[in-house]
């Protein structure tokens, strides 16, 4: 692997962290149900290459659709 690469995957990693760490709790707790909060949440992560290139589309909506 390149330096590269190895460096973007490790910001990536970082960036779903702290979208999980900061951003979903957000979501979750700023909208009216759980299904909305999702959304807000899939928003953001089908926009942002860190979630798309780790998981591919159809692995993030299954993803996002475990999240509590």
């Amino acid at each position: 692997m390149s330096p590269l690469r190895w460096i973007r995957d490790w910001w990536w990693a970082r960036q779903r962290a702290i979208d999980l760490e900061i951003l979903w709790p957000s979501c979750r707790d700023n909208a009216p149900d759980l299904d909305r909060a999702k959304a807000a949440f899939a928003v953001h992560a089908f926009n942002d290459p860190a979630w798309i290139g780790f998981y591919g589309r159809e692995r993030l909506a299954s993803f996002i659709d475990g999240l509590e």
